[in-house]
């Protein structure tokens, strides 16, 4: 059975690891440490960095209106 697809989905109750919401939102090396340094949340379990999704909607969110608001 394949694997749907759930590109660009993020569920607000749900834990991704970096590799997983890279692949989810499609997004770069360089563009994950931004949110990280910017203070998106995270737990290193192990020797990955987890995020919930609820905190990675809130950083998308509050980013968006940031930069709309420069307009």
């Amino acid at each position: 059975m394949s694997k749907p697809n759930t590109g660009g989905t993020i569920c607000a109750n749900t834990a991704y690891s970096k590799r997983e919401l890279m692949t989810r939102l499609r997004i770069s090396q360089r563009f994950w440490d931004k949110m990280l340094n910017n203070g998106l949340p995270f737990a290193e379990i192990g020797h990955e960095r987890w995020v919930w999704g609820q905190k990675v909607i809130e950083y998308i969110e509050e980013n968006s209106k940031r930069k709309n608001d420069r307009s």
